[in-house]
């Protein structure tokens, strides 16, 4: 089985400068397509990102930092409706090519350590790091500005039931 990036943009990393190099990247509405099917997104209208790749150690281990910017319609949690959102965010991550793809055995790392992700090859994929990126950056439980009115009509249809979801245990409780 293969797996095709949606927003493929790979940077051969031996012709990183030491100086480091500084990217602009913009996804197609194709790739914003497909990555909306991959997030379970409603539309991305737009996904766009800075990212700095930097060697460090000797070009062994790289620093990419930079900026995700995207605008983006999610599905609230409540009503099911489309909630737009801008979502911006930061990065900084480490990849190394001392660390193993695959390691075996047990492994000990510290949760205090900066442990920097494994590069397989040659290779970085920039679009893939921003996807990434976004993927974090989205909001886990969109609500749209309907949804507390939604809720509460829902509570006030159901005649006899208060409290909440844990009414039904209190009255047990009760007895």
């Amino acid at each position: 089985m293969s797996f095709v990036l949606e927003f493929s943009r790979p940077l051969a990393l031996d012709g990183v400068p030491p100086a480091g190099s500084s990217l602009r990247l913009q996804a197609t509405a194709e790739e914003c397509a497909a990555l909306a099917a991959r997030f379970d997104l409603v539309r991305i209208g737009r996904l766009e990102g800075e990212v700095r790749v930097q060697p460090v150690d000797t070009g062994r281990t790289f620093l990419v930092s930079g900026r995700v910017l995207a605008d983006v319609v999610q599905t609230c949690v409540v009503t099911q409706e489309p909630v737009p959102a801008r979502v911006e965010g930061d990065f900084d991550r480490l990849f190394s090519r001392e660390v193993p793809v695959e390691a075996e055995g047990e492994v000990e790392i510290d949760p205090e350590a900066e442990v920097p992700e494994p590069l397989a090859d040659n290779k970085l994929d920039l679009g893939e790091v921003l996807a990434q990126e976004l993927s974090l950056a989205l909001d886990p439980y969109p609500r749209s500005p309907t949804a507390d009115r939604y809720l509460a009509e829902l509570e006030a249809a159901r005649p006899g039931e208060s409290g909440g979801p844990f009414s039904a245990l209190d009255a047990l409780r009760r007895h």
